[in-house]
């Protein structure tokens, strides 16, 4: 289903999402835990600039509407909070190996609800499965990895982005469409 409206109809929608992106130090942690974990199960790894975490995915939608979650997001106010990855987990179902907080901080629940909630009541199109805070490392994992983390990556966050994901002749790139950044304790 396409996030549209029939004022644009033959417009070409574009894949967009609400992500947080971890700073370029957090990020280097998590692309060498994601070559350990490739070593132990196989699968592909998320390129190093590709990490992150989803607050919210809305898929296709209409290049008019851009503007109007720039509106909704700059309507958003939420603090900045700290993620503690501690957990190395295995999703069979879609054969994915992630990292996830044991307990994750309520501003980041908040931050997702708030987002999901204008955005619903602006008419796009929202997933309704429960909100599960996560970042994959990699993706068609051949064997499920049993292993935990010497230590806990401690991922500072103060700020999110509305992200385009564009297929191109060299794969998958990600063109940051805007940012907002998140109070200060």
């Amino acid at each position: 289903m396409t996030n549209s409206n029939s004022a644009n109809a033959n417009a070409k929608p574009i894949r967009v999402f609400f992500a947080i992106f971890p700073n370029k130090t957090i990020q280097s942690l998590l692309a060498d835990q994601a070559i350990y974990l490739q070593s132990l199960c196989a699968g592909r790894k998320i390129t190093k600039r590709h990490i992150h975490l989803t607050l919210l995915f809305l898929g296709n939608v209409l290049p008019n509407r851009i503007a109007e979650l720039h509106r909704i997001a700059n309507h958003i106010s939420a603090r900045s909070f700290e993620l503690n990855l501690e957990e190395i987990r295995y999703w069979k179902h879609n054969r994915i190996v992630y990292i996830q907080a044991r307990q994750f901080p309520s501003e980041l629940f908040t931050l997702a609800e708030s987002l999901t909630n204008h955005v619903s009541a602006a008419g796009f199109i929202v997933d309704k499965r429960i909100y599960r805070p996560h970042v994959t490392l990699i993706r068609d994992a051949i064997r499920p990895v049993i292993t935990h983390l010497d230590n806990s990556i401690r991922w500072p966050v103060d700020e999110w982005s509305l992200v385009q994901s564009l297929q191109t002749d060299k794969g998958v790139r990600y063109d940051t469409l805007g940012q907002w950044v998140l109070r200060k304790l």
